[in-house]
């Protein structure tokens, strides 16, 4: 990459410049028309905060007892350090 060169969403590593090129004006032809638009804010209800929307996501979140277990061994490791 050139020293005065951005790094853009369409650099990718291991592309050749001619390969990213192409990759651009491909992408330019078949979305140029709403690639820059603003992402829609809903209209009927409000947007999820990224914190609710993080816990939708945590990994541990389907195991049944994980609180009490991370619970029980912070109570245990007090017990053992303290």
């Amino acid at each position: 990459m050139k020293e005065n060169e951005q790094l853009h969403w369409h650099h990718v590593v291991g592309m050749t410049g001619e390969e990213s090129a192409r990759a651009v004006r491909e992408a330019e032809e078949r979305y140029g028309d709403i690639i820059d638009l603003e992402h829609p804010e809903p209209k009927n209800h409000p947007r999820m905060s990224g914190e609710a929307r993080a816990a939708q996501f945590a990994p541990f979140a389907a195991l049944t007892g994980y609180d009490k277990v991370v619970d029980e061994t912070v109570e245990q490791v007090k017990e053992d350090y303290l």
